[in-house]
């Protein structure tokens, strides 16, 4: 019995965890003001959805469309970016992601892209969102745990198959949505939202500069400070930008 209940607590945390809060109301008032061609008020509605506690990928994927539609590709890319988070597998989804990083004026790689063989390697990864990790490592450790609890009171064919897989499956989830959890917090990707960044050798404005970038970059954030952060670039470069020309791609904006 010990098993199961810790099996439980388990799920229970892992349910808590990946659990996004839901704001009450719906979004059609925004949508009425999409639909209406009224883009830059859409933008504000959907705003205000996310302020009041609507974490979900559909209503990022909207503000994104929303921001496209003004104009503004960089900060439609930062929305989509934030909506693959929860919507890893949306194929529209990622074609109004490509659609954004067309209009971007630096030629960059994001500084996520994987080989090809690390992308064949980490697909299963890369194709489920952190709630997905942690709720399918969660129920996974549920079923080894009862799986566990009959073999101690007798044997059958392929239980140790049986622990085995889900055992692997268990840590591959967890610790996924825990790696996740620390990318997303700890060295998030970013996306210039200034017209123009200058990334600096240094946190001060009289240090060395070392490239300049536009609206819609994307870069790896190394080290987050109040006033700047460390961010690299797919090509190697590191250096510093001042924290207010970006946007970081993370499930709930702080």
């Amino acid at each position: 019995m010990k098993l199961l209940h810790s099996g439980c607590a388990v799920l229970l945390v892992a349910l808590a965890i990946a659990s996004p809060a839901q704001a009450q109301g719906t979004s059609s008032e925004c949508a009425s003001l999409y639909d209406g061609g009224d883009y830059q008020e859409a933008v504000s509605c959907f705003e205000r959805l996310e302020t009041d506690g609507a974490h979900n990928g559909h209503l990022l994927y909207n503000l994104g469309n929303a921001w496209y539609r003004t104009g503004d590709p960089a900060r439609a890319l930062l929305a989509y970016r934030r909506a693959s988070l929860y919507l890893p597998r949306d194929g529209d989804l990622q074609a109004n992601l490509k659609s954004a990083r067309d209009q971007i004026q630096d030629d960059l790689d994001p500084p996520d892209i994987r080989s090809p063989l690390a992308g064949t390697l980490l697909a299963p990864y890369d194709a489920l969102s952190q709630r997905e990790l942690l709720l399918l490592g969660a129920v996974s450790w549920l079923l080894l745990l009862l799986v566990v609890a009959i073999r101690l009171r007798k044997t059958f064919s392929y239980g140790r198959l049986a622990t085995g897989v889900l055992g692997g499956i268990a840590l591959f989830g967890l610790l996924g949505g825990m790696s996740r959890s620390y990318q997303t917090s700890e060295q998030p990707i970013a996306v210039v939202l200034a017209e123009e960044a200058t990334v600096r050798s240094g946190r001060d404005v009289r240090s060395t500069d070392l490239v300049r970038l536009h609206a819609g970059a994307e870069l790896k954030v190394l080290v987050i400070e109040p006033d700047w952060m460390q961010v690299a670039l797919a090509n190697g470069t590191r250096g510093w930008l001042s924290a207010d020309t970006l946007g970081l791609v993370q499930p709930v904006l702080k």
